[in-house]
This record gives C-alpha cells, structure tokens and sequence, in this order.
C-alpha cells in the first residue's frame, strides 16, 4: 500500500474536480525501492477522440471512461524508470459514481489475469456534484492473486 501526503491527494482531487462531468486520469510518482508518492503527474484522458474515431470499440465517453493515450503512458513509464523514480500508481476517477474498481478497471489493469504493471497500485475517486465523495486504492495481492481495496479518505 501507497503512502500519500495530503498535498499530492488535494491535487489529485482538484484535477479530477476541474475535468467533471468527465473522468479525469494521471500517474502518482514515488522513488525506486520506497511506498510513498512524490509527484502527481496528470494525463489526458483521450477516450472521447478514440470514440469520435472507432466508436463500435470504444462505445462510451469520458463521463464513464477514461484512456491514456498509450503512447504517452509508456514515456511516463520509460522517463521514470531512467532515474530514481517509478510510477506508483495510475488514478482515475468515476464522475457521480462510488470509487469501486470496476470489472473494465480489471480487465484493463490485468488483461490476463496477472498485473501489466506489476506493483503499481490504482487510484479511484469518486466526485459527485464536483464534490470529493471518497478515494480507494487498489493493489495487488500476490497470495491471494486479486486486487485488494483500501479507502484513502
């Protein structure tokens, strides 16, 4: 489990509050070999542009959905791991909706039954009405080979 000061969480909620009614994304950034965050790195979340363009694969929008542009997602991942840092967590949030890891957040999270990104946790929050409602980490357990849930705030 992540640890994350409040100023990096205050961020997190501003940014996902500025993108309502719509999902907002990004990257929680921490150094190698340690569980804290340093640094909120925000994305765009490019789900509306890949529904204008192939909307029978991508059938929703950014109000339930969200997607990083791959390409970006992967120099976040190359940039951080250059250094002494890592990408610790990928966050997104759910717009009038709980902050539950959703059945499309697994499968995206562990195409294959198995994290893609081994050790990097996942962040939702959860606004309604532009309001925080709550924030949930989820990580996976080796042993028990699931996601586990633990409230934030």
């Amino acid at each position: 489990m992540l640890t994350i000061c409040q100023e990096i969480l205050d961020r997190v909620v501003a940014h996902a509050v500025e993108h309502y009614p719509n999902e907002a994304c990004g990257f929680l950034i921490g150094e190698k070999g340690q569980d804290s965050v340093t640094e909120f790195m925000p994305a765009k979340n490019v789900y509306d542009e890949m529904h204008a363009r192939y909307p029978e694969t991508y059938p929703r929008t950014s109000k339930t959905a969200y997607l990083i542009d791959p390409k970006e997602q992967q120099k976040i991942f190359d940039e951080t791991e250059k250094g002494d840092q890592q990408v610790k967590a990928v966050y997104h949030s759910h717009t009038d909706h709980d902050a539950y890891f959703s059945e499309e957040d697994r499968l995206v999270a562990a195409p294959w039954g198995e994290p893609m990104y081994p050790g990097v946790s996942y962040i939702v929050v959860s606004i309604r009405d532009r309001k925080l409602k709550e924030i949930n980490e989820f990580s996976w357990d080796e042993t028990k080979k699931e996601f586990m849930e633990r409230k934030l705030m």
